[in-house]
């Protein structure tokens, strides 16, 4: 396969592709895209999280039901990340589970990756690399790179419109839904009540 060279890697914009960025968490390293049974394995057990930058363009590019919502625990500042991340499968649109494990909903029927191909493989699924030899930090390193105004407004966005992550949870719950159908029957007693005493 062809080798590709990543000078630097901006983990907050998710630039991947030999050019040439300035950041703060810089990764100077040459990847090569992989399918043998250990990176396989990597993509049915977890999907690799994206950086926002990557998030945006698997949306733009329409793949927006196609994820979910991941966090990570920031121990630094004691608080918890959201991120979106390609969906495990059978949550796409939903959240991730408590203990997030299963294949990648991208994954075709020989366990390759769909996105490699359309230049939309998350950052973590380009640099982490078989045989021990994945950047150290790399999975924390992303997902810390959420916690800005950029990450938190993408999230914000996609849960919003059609509900999605936990907008889409807590409106499907049974007790949100109870609630609902007993505010709709106390507003049509109401309503008839009303018209009783025009009557």
């Amino acid at each position: 396969m062809a080798e590709h060279t990543a000078d630097r890697v901006d983990l907050r914009v998710g630039t991947a592709r030999g050019k040439s960025v300035s950041s703060q968490a810089e990764i100077r390293m040459t990847f090569t895209p992989c399918s043998c049974p250990e990176c396989q394995a990597m993509c049915q057990h977890r999907p690799c999280w994206p950086t926002p930058a990557d998030a945006t363009r698997l949306i733009e590019a329409g793949y927006a039901d196609s994820l979910m919502l991941d966090w990570c625990f920031d121990r630094d500042q004691s608080k918890t990340v959201c991120l979106l991340t390609p969906a495990i499968h059978g949550c796409e649109g939903g959240e991730a589970p408590a203990h997030p494990s299963g294949p990648c909903t991208f994954l075709d029927e020989q366990s390759l990756c769909r996105l490699h191909d359309l230049d939309l493989k998350p950052t973590e699924g380009q640099l982490a690399l078989c045989n021990d030899r994945t950047p150290e930090g790399l999975h924390e390193q992303i997902g810390h790179a959420w916690d800005c105004d950029e990450g938190r407004a993408l999230v914000d966005q996609w849960e919003a419109n059609p509900p999605r992550g936990r907008r889409r949870i807590f409106l499907s719950s049974p007790i949100l839904q109870t609630s609902v159908a007993k505010i709709k029957t106390a507003t049509k007693r109401s309503s008839r009540k009303r018209q009783t005493i025009k009557h």
